[in-house]
């Protein structure tokens, strides 16, 4: 970060509206903060705090229905609100630019990715085509990316590629300031690592400034400088991001901070906030936060407190700053928010149950399991599979939650849908309390239903529009023929809605699933899934869409049904740090098959599969006494259509060895890496390497400049990318080619580590 007084963004007072049938929504009311050059702020808070409405007011890209009602936004000294039309375009990529959510709508999905750069490119400045290219491809190598890619079109690139693109489009004009808004949200740990590391980068070799949006406490400690933290439409805190979560002076902070799990740190016990942000048609005379607060006053209730500044780099806006201290010690223990919660009749979530029922037997099995999936091969090609799930066994023990983690791809979303029959095994068995359900259908596949349910990633999705929440959640019970009587089905349906933490259930029976916030609907169908009272769950990603507020509560709710009903849990996730608080035992899941499993604590401490290592230093952590040095290097997970030789993590090991299953298409990534680091590199592999043609496992090389030439290119790329690939190969001269040759290698098993713990790695030895 440069050391200069000076803000390159200066924003006053700003208050932006958006007009409603019933009035004027604000959703930002005059807020203050500054980014220097070079700076990367973060802008957190749960959804609905007006993070993205004050970005898009930046840009000037608010709906038709918004307004910049006042204030100042100040780039190098020019107020950019009042600009409009070309005026503001001309700011636009040129001097601050935009990285979205969701790469895939920010690409267009007929146009080559090249192409789009280009056209950004040329719509600012007088630039030629080949130029325009040249600069891309250099980009593209700067993301990571080969820049062959740039003829690819956005359905060809996985979501990490598609993400780093957008980057390098953001980048393409060398703006001064780029706006990220949850640019990783709906990447996997490994992934968003990765872009985190190529943003940081790219921003202190550039000099820009950031402005990073999200929810996410964890990635803002190891992101930014400073942070804002927004709440109703206002700034509560401003700070370096390491002291105001490390010692907050805002109570909405502290509830922040208390209700985000930890990988490396303390385990503890997650603390949600109750209650739900403000309504913003009418919002509360004095502080925003009032209403949750468990230290609110009358004063707070009536008079909203200014931003006070605390010292040179510390601002809150509370009326009680001199009182912080004891607010902090305060705001770690349960009992502080119990009474919050009864103001909204619930129970605060995070309170240890009071006792753990104590339920044994074996609830499900799986041996062997396998879902593959027919690919397209084209006309008369070769029969192609998708090998999901390859051969896979598990056991899952009464009241006990399972975690199955994973990267994207990883088949984990697979593995929970077989398991409860959503989808049917390609091979296997699956065992529930000693009944293969593998092969069933009809009577019998629906009596298995009532005792496994399952709880999907996306709540709106899979909950019925146009049923009220009554009818959502009696739906199983009409199914099942378990309640006849209208109140007996109500009866069932208030049960289930409380102990998922609706309360009073009344509130929400007549209620549609539009009306209630991500959290509410998410509670809503894990309710639908108790009500018939299963023996297990199987919950897909059931807080990645959540903020960090509620995702507390819904991962208390899964441990207190675990500890108060008995039901078992199987927890798909790609968040380790959620999968250490709620987990039992943990299966890490890479490419369709099992690598590592064992009782949480020991798989997370030991790590002893590399890829296991990997997902674990990819988790950005939230403790802010906590740097991890960035994950720059890591490779992408390889096809599940043609999956690798031998152990399938070798691709990305940095242990792996001559015997872990090197081919052919490793020297093929070695070349293209090669390329990546070195513009030059892909003239001179032409020139000494000619058509390279893959045979299996092997590749035939044409040598133009003849084979001691093409050797030499061959081992200074396979030498860079890992030492064991070039022990692993047999280079032999057939007459004017080289042939490089690879021995076929097996899949490591699972070998026994003691403890209930097992790894999948030729590196372990078995006890």
């Amino acid at each position: 970060m440069k050391n200069d007084d000076k803000p390159l963004l200066n924003v006053r007072d700003l208050a932006i509206q958006y007009g409603t049938e019933k009035g004027p929504v604000k959703a930002v009311d005059g807020i203050d903060f500054t980014i220097r050059p070079g700076e990367a702020l973060g802008l957190v808070g749960e959804s609905g705090c007006g993070k993205t409405t004050a970005a898009k007011a930046i840009l000037k890209l608010l709906p038709p229905n918004g307004e910049i009602a006042r204030g100042r936004i100040d780039l190098d000294g020019r107020d950019l609100a009042p600009l409009r039309g070309e005026a503001m375009r001309a700011v636009r990529w040129k001097e601050i630019a935009w990285i979205s959510q969701a790469a895939m709508n920010a690409l267009d999905p007929v146009y080559r990715v090249g192409d789009q750069i280009v056209e950004a490119m040329q719509t600012h400045i007088a630039i030629s085509r080949d130029d325009a290219l040249n600069q891309a491809a250099e980009l593209f190598r700067a993301v990571g990316i080969d820049p062959s890619r740039l003829r690819a079109y956005p359905h060809e690139m996985s979501g990490g590629m598609k993400q780093r693109a957008v980057i390098a489009m953001a980048m393409a004009l060398g703006p001064k300031l780029v706006i990220a808004d949850e640019p990783t949200t709906a990447l996997d740990v490994v992934t968003q690592a990765q872009i985190l590391a190529r943003l940081a980068k790219l921003r202190r070799e550039r000099g820009m400034s950031l402005l990073f949006i999200t929810h996410d406490i964890s990635v803002v400690v190891q992101t930014c400088d400073r942070v804002a933290v927004m709440y109703g439409g206002k700034i509560m805190e401003i700070g370096p991001v390491r002291e105001v979560f490390g010692a907050p002076f805002h109570p909405y902070t502290m509830g922040l901070t208390n209700a985000f799990p930890t990988l490396d740190g303390a385990q503890k016990e997650l603390i949600s906030i109750p209650g739900n942000p403000p309504d913003l048609l009418s919002p509360p005379a004095g502080c925003r936060f009032s209403e949750r607060c468990p230290f609110a006053t009358e004063l707070c209730r009536n008079e909203m407190p200014p931003l006070h500044k605390i010292d040179e780099t510390r601002s809150a806006a509370c009326h009680y700053v001199d009182r912080v201290h004891e607010f902090r010690e305060t705001a770690a223990n349960n009992e502080t928010w119990e009474a919050v919660s009864r103001r909204f009749g619930a129970e605060v979530e995070g309170k240890p149950s009071s006792a753990r029922e104590t339920v044994k037997g074996e609830v499900l099995r799986v041996e062997n399991l396998s879902r593959h999936f027919d690919a397209p091969s084209g006309f008369l090609g070769p029969e192609r599979k998708v090998h999901a799930v390859d051969g896979i066994s598990l056991s899952v023990q009464a009241g006990e939650i399972l975690g199955l983690a994973g990267e994207s791809g990883s088949g984990k979303t697979t593995t929970g849908e077989v398991l409860v029959k959503l989808q049917e095994p390609t091979a296997g068995v699956i065992a529930s309390e000693g009944e293969d359900i593998s092969g069933l259908s009809g009577a019998a596949l629906k009596a298995f239903r009532r005792r496994a349910q399952m709880v999907f990633q996306d709540p709106y999705q899979t909950l019925n529009p146009r049923f009220t929440i009554a009818q959502i959640v009696s739906e199983p019970l009409i199914v099942h023929k378990l309640a006849r009587k209208a109140s007996e089905r109500k009866a069932h349906v208030t049960n289930a809605l409380e102990r998922a933490g609706l309360k009073p259930a009344e509130l929400y029976l007549e209620r549609f699933p539009h009306e209630l916030s991500g959290g509410q609907r998410q509670r809503v169908a894990i309710a639908r899934a108790i009500v018939l009272e299963p023996r297990i769950i199987v919950a897909d990603e059931p807080v990645s869409m959540l903020d960090v507020s509620i995702r507390a509560g819904v991962l208390n709710l899964m441990r207190r049904f675990r500890d108060e009903m008995g039901i078992s849990f199987i927890y798909v996730s790609h968040d380790l740090p959620t999968i250490r608080y709620v987990a039992d035992r943990t299966a890490i899941m890479y490419l369709g098959q099992i690598v590592e499993i064992g009782p949480t604590e020991k798989v997370i401490r030991e790590r002893r599969h590399p890829y296991t290592q990997l997902l674990i230093e990819a988790s950005p952590e939230p403790d802010p006494e906590v740097t991890k040095p960035p994950l720059e290097v890591a490779g992408e997970i390889p096809s599940a259509i043609d999956v690798p030789n031998g152990c399938r993590f070798h691709t990305r090991c940095p242990l792996a060895t001559a015997t872990c299953g090197w081919e052919g298409r490793d020297v093929l990534s070695a070349l293209s890496e090669e390329a990546v680091r070195d513009g030059a590199a892909k003239e001179r592999q032409t020139a000494a390497l000619g058509k390279i043609t893959r045979e299996g496992l092997d590749l035939v090389v044409r040598a133009p400049q003849g084979p001691a030439s093409a050797r030499t290119a061959l081992l200074a790329a396979m030498e860079a990318k890992h030492a064991s690939l070039v022990e692993a190969a047999q280079i032999v001269e057939t007459g004017s080619d080289l042939r490089v040759t690879f021995a076929s290698q097996p899949p490591p098993g699972l070998r026994d580590l003691g403890d209930g713990h097992a790894a999948a790695c030729v590196l372990l030895e078995e006890v």
